[in-house]
């Protein structure tokens, strides 16, 4: 079967995400994995630097009793519903769309070094954090490597 396909052809330039902070927007959270390591998928929209805009990074949040602390860290800085937080529950609808900083860093060793998110902030510290690691509204500075 033949299909067209509009841009197949073209080279596009993608500029490579490097570590640094980011704004970000929740566009997807549902279950993944199996029920020995039980998480939920973070698919996340990168809002600004504009450089980025557009592009997406998928992180895990695993669901057993050491690894929660980073799932309360990403819902309390991205403002989910106190009154769901407090309960004890966790409603992957209410999730979605909900934003805030996310900061991205290599983790692995050098045969295996990946870029992942390694933490979260609220939008409301952007300004603050940029002034530490420039992010949000400000350029991204290229990591060497």
């Amino acid at each position: 079967m033949r299909a067209k396909i509009q841009g197949l052809s073209q080279v596009s330039e993608r500029v490579p995400l490097v570590e640094g902070l980011y704004r970000a927007r929740v566009v997807r959270f549902e279950f993944a994995g199996h029920s020995a390591k039980p998480c939920r998928a973070a698919t996340l929209l990168i809002l600004d630097p504009t450089r980025y805009a557009g592009r997406y990074v998928r992180s895990r949040l695993y669901l057993h009793e050491r690894a929660l602390w980073k799932l309360r860290w990403f819902l309390v800085d991205f403002g989910y519903d106190s009154d769901l937080f407090n309960a004890d529950e966790l409603d992957d609808r209410r999730v979605l769309g909900l934003e805030g900083i996310i900061r991205l860093a290599h983790w692995g060793t050098d045969a295996r070094r990946r870029l992942d998110v390694e933490g979260f902030a609220p939008i409301s510290r952007c300004e603050e954090l940029s002034r530490q690691v420039p992010s949000c509204g400000s350029p991204v500075q290229e990591a060497s490597a």
